[in-house]
């Protein structure tokens, strides 16, 4: 529950592109493998923690400081400690909406969803085209149970960004990248069991991009879809399609993806996955 927001933090500290976040929002919620700690890695990380504050009790203005702690009290499952510690980054960097961004993260990860909801919509009201809060908002709307204005926030956003294209000229590309919003569409008519009408949304997007250079993010979109169809076979050939328009990063993730997909097919049957298990106590907000 707790990777996305790690993985969104490192990109905060590190400003690094990560392939699964880069190529599909989705991925990092429901297609990257789980991290596995054990007791001594918990012990060193309780350590961790414990020198942490000790060098932020001498450098209290420290971000990057302050950013690590938060990352290891993420991967402690320390929620309410992160959060706290978040708003206190907050408070002195109001101009970085990322770290709005990550505490509206941790409000959705703990079950404060209304919560989570104000505070996104207070970010999206000042930058409304902002692809990481929509995304946000709509799994947030999905969490509720309000698909319907979850596909209606993700369908303006599309149109909006699409419109700041030039049709006269189909080489010129708008201010903003309108794929990953296509992207977003697509995953939340995924998500409401439009599988459908999310495939035919990516086979319109995969035409329009090889009227320029073919795009490989929504021929990756689709290999997914696919492969939740259980059709293997198409999903391994839109990864090899992909791949050939992929950049080296993207290439080493497909080839990683494109492994896992296939030790599927020799797989004995296996057993339902054990029960979630319950929603962590909710953070104390202020």
């Amino acid at each position: 529950m707790q990777r996305a927001v790690i993985l969104l933090l490192r990109g905060v500290l590190f400003g690094g592109s990560y392939a699964g976040i880069f190529v599909l929002g989705w991925l990092a919620a429901s297609d990257t493998p789980a991290e596995v700690a054990s007791a001594a890695a918990g012990t060193a990380g309780q350590q961790k923690v414990v020198n942490l504050q000790r060098k932020l009790d001498r450098l209290p203005d420290d971000p990057e400081l302050l950013l690590e702690l938060i990352t290891t009290q993420l991967q402690q499952g320390d929620l309410q400690a992160a959060y706290d510690h978040l708003q206190t980054l907050r408070q002195q960097h109001p101009q970085r909406w990322r770290f709005g961004l990550l505490a509206a993260e941790l409000l959705r990860a703990s079950g404060e969803l209304a919560a989570a909801e104000q505070q996104t919509q207070r970010l999206l009201a000042v930058d409304p085209d902002n692809l990481s809060l929509l995304r946000l908002y709509c799994r947030i709307l999905l969490e509720q149970g309000e698909p319907a204005r979850a596909e209606a926030l993700a369908a303006a956003a599309w149109q909006r960004v699409r419109s700041m294209e030039k049709p006269d000229n189909p080489e010129a590309l708008g201010t903003v990248d309108a794929v990953p919003y296509g992207l977003l569409l697509a995953d939340v008519r995924r998500s409401r069991g439009e599988v459908d009408a999310a495939d035919q949304l990516l086979e319109q997007m995969i035409d329009r991009s090889k009227r320029r250079r073919t795009d490989p993010r929504p021929l990756i979109a689709q290999a997914m879809l696919r492969q939740g169809k259980g059709d293997l076979e198409a999903a391994q050939q839109l990864l090899a399609e992909a791949r050939q328009h992929g950049d080296s990063t993207t290439i080493q993730w497909l080839d990683i993806l494109s492994r896992r997909w296939s030790l599927e097919l020799t797989r004995a049957p296996m057993q339902p996955p054990p029960q979630i298990p319950g929603t962590p106590p909710a953070l104390t907000t202020p």
